[in-house]
C-alpha cells in the first residue's frame, strides 16, 4: 500500500519538472487554459467489465502501474497521457518490479509481496460495481481505501482515487517535510478524477 501511494505522488511530481518557473502544475494548466479557451472534451469510453468474485481470487503478478484521468479538462488529460510513459521507470525506482511483485487474494484476505516485503489486508468486494473496500495498516494506523477493478484480456486493473491516497500520505512525516508532495496534493485537488493503481496478470 505504501509503495503505491509514493509511486503515485512521485509520478505526479514529474509533471512540473519541465517548467520550474511555474509556481505549480496547476498554475501552468490554468495559464494554458486562458490561451486556448475552453478545455473541455468528451471521448467515447469503452464499457468496463468487472471481474466476478471468483475471478479476483488467486495470485496476481504485477505487470505495470496505471494512472488515468476521468475528468473533462483537455489539458489535464494531455498531461496525464504524457506521464503514462514515464511511470514504469518511476515505479522501478521504488522497487516495484514487473513480473516479481505479486498479490495473493483469498476470500476476504489479501497478501501483497513487494521487494521481498509482505503486507496483509482484508477486503470486501462488490462484483456488480467492481468495487473493493480494502482495510489494512499504514504506519501503525488502520486505513481503509476503495479500489475499482476491471478485467480485460485476462488481466485485472485496480485503480484508487488519488485524493484518497493523498489523505493517507498527508499523515506521514515524509509528506509534512516535503513541499513538492504538498504542491502535488494541491494539483490533485484542483483536478479531481485522477486515479492511480496497477495492472496484473494471473500467475
Amino acid at each position: 500500500m505504501k509503495r503505491v501511494i509514493y509511486i503515485a505522488i512521485f509520478a505526479l511530481a514529474t509533471l512540473s519538472v519541465g517548467n520550474v518557473q511555474a509556481q505549480s502544475f496547476g498554475d501552468l494548466l490554468k495559464g494554458l487554459s486562458g490561451l486556448f479557451g475552453s478545455t473541455t472534451t468528451q471521448q467515447a469510453e469503452e464499457k468496463p467489465v468487472y471481474p466476478t468474485e471468483k475471478e479476483v481470487l488467486g495470485t496476481w503478478i504485477y505487470t505495470e502501474p496505471q494512472i488515468v484521468y476521468e475528468g473533462n479538462d483537455a489539458l489535464a488529460s494531455l498531461a496525464i497521457s504524457t506521464l503514462k510513459g514515464q511511470i514504469p521507470g518511476l515505479a522501478q525506482k521504488f522497487g516495484v518490479v514487473p513480473g516479481q511483485d505479486y498479490v495473493t487474494i483469498k476470500k476476504s484476505k489479501i497478501l501483497a509481496v513487494s521487494a521481498g516485503k509482505k503486507a496483509n489486508a482484508t477486503y470486501t468486494y462488490i462484483p456488480s460495481a467492481g468495487k473493493a473496500i480494502i482495510t489494512g495498516e499504514h504506519n501503525g494506523k488502520k486505513i481503509i481505501v476503495t479500489g475499482y477493478a476491471t478485467i480485460k484480456d485476462g488481466q485485472v486493473t485496480v485503480l484508487f482515487d488519488a485524493n484518497e491516497l493523498i489523505a493517507i500520505l498527508s499523515q506521514t512525516k515524509a509528506y509534512k517535510e516535503n513541499s513538492t508532495l504538498q504542491m502535488m496534493a494541491s494539483v490533485i485537488q484542483s483536478y479531481p478524477g485522477i486515479k492511480v493503481g496497477a495492472t496484473a496478470r494471473r500467475k
